[in-house]
């Protein structure tokens, strides 16, 4: 069994008092054999100094990263330091990152960190969390995609960093204590452990009910769609693509062996007609165009919040929603967050950041979960 206790503080400049207000939420003596860390956070407290001591005054490996915000039982805020401790007898954790990744070396660096972190432990993770840089030249379903191939399809749960800088320039990663712009972290979960993964994407009404085949692509470029350029298609269905609702356009995308479609984004529209999505677009792949709006925002996490409330004997959850759902829920920015802390009112606890690019596992045709990377989902790991 897995048990699990959240810490807040919204203090930034007072070192001491700030691990202090922690310390005094959480009876560190009185935590199981084995335990491990989660931090959300805003990057002031990176900067500051807090995260760095925190992490010194805890016996445990953590990791974490910045958010837009964080919320757990007690309430939620945009500027608070959220820590997450998960604690067992039999279940132990392990963390570590790597160097800073680009192009050239991020498989690589994968591939080491896992390498290295699987020398520590007996046997295989049951699970692994983990989180990612949003950097603009290697994208979150690439890092994702070299994940999987080096841990073999172990089922693996994280986010993309972000943080209240909207060009996202002040993200970081975090683990025991240190902190890197383009790192990437992992903590392994070993032991008798069976999370419930949950992603609630776009209600059924949000999605065209029209799919076409991606006949031209290359990785997460769309170059053709039914045998045409990609923007003659989506004029041909009505849409219009601008800098504006680039950011409102999720493509559902049919994955042959996925039981349930994934929503992704559309990041650029090319001066050829192509689009830059948020991931690996395979030719042969039914699409079909989504929207985004209020309602659907609403909608969807009130059927993922119904879903951990399902999960009778939960003993804790952890969920990263969308950044772009709170962006989108504008002005009620906080509206999401504030559905979150009125529905999860049964004592279990949670915590809840935001997430820049979400990372949760989907069961496919055969019924085996397979790793994935989405956009605009409510996702949540459920213990």
């Amino acid at each position: 069994m897995v048990a699990m206790y959240t810490a807040r503080t919204s203090e930034i400049d007072e070192i001491n008092e700030a691990v202090g207000e922690i310390k005094d939420q959480i009876d560190l003596n009185g935590l199981k054999k084995h335990s491990g860390g989660i931090i959300f956070c805003h990057n002031d407290y990176v900067l500051s100094g807090v995260v760095a001591a925190l992490c010194e005054e805890l016996p445990f490996p953590v990791i974490g990263m910045t958010s837009m915000a964080a919320a757990d039982k007690n309430g939620y805020h945009l500027y608070d330091l959220m820590l997450t401790v998960l604690t067992s007898d039999e279940v132990s954790f392990e963390a570590g990152m790597t160097n800073a990744i680009t192009p050239d070396n991020y498989a690589n660096e994968v591939d080491v960190l896992y390498k290295e972190m699987r020398g520590r432990v007996d046997s295989d993770p049951t699970m692994i969390f983990t989180f990612m840089p949003l950097n603009r030249d290697v994208s979150g379903y690439e890092v994702t995609a070299a994940i999987d191939a080096t841990c073999g399809g172990i089922p693996f749960w994280g986010s993309v960093t972000n943080n209240l800088d909207s060009n996202y320039e002040t993200v970081q990663t975090i683990c025991n204590g240190q902190n890197l712009r383009d790192g990437i972290v992992m903590m392994f979960v070993n032991g008798p452990v069976t999370p419930t993964f949950i992603v609630s994407s776009l209600p059924e009404r949000n999605i065209s009910n029209n799919r076409a085949v991606i006949t031209k692509s290359k990785g997460a470029v769309i170059y053709e769609v039914n045998n045409m350029p990609t923007e003659e298609f989506l004029k041909n269905v009505g849409l219009i693509l601008t800098k504006e609702n680039l950011i409102t356009t999720p493509l559902m995308v049919y994955y042959g062996d996925a039981a349930e479609p994934v929503a992704l984004g559309v990041y650029t529209l090319f001066e050829d007609g192509s689009v830059l999505t948020g991931g690996d677009m395979p030719e042969g792949t039914s699409i079909a165009i989504g929207t985004i709006d209020k309602e659907g925002i609403y909608e969807s996490t009130e059927n993922g919040l119904r879903r951990i409330q399902a999960v009778t004997d939960r003993n804790g959850a952890v969920l990263l929603p969308c950044v772009t759902r709170y962006i989108m829920l504008s002005p009620e920015l906080d509206g999401e967050l504030k559905m979150v802390h009125d529905t999860l009112t049964d004592g279990v606890p949670y915590v809840m950041g935001y997430s820049g690019g979400e990372i949760c596992p989907m069961h496919g045709a055969d019924g085996k979960l397979a790793n994935r990377f989405h956009n605009y989902t409510f996702c949540a790991c459920v213990f």
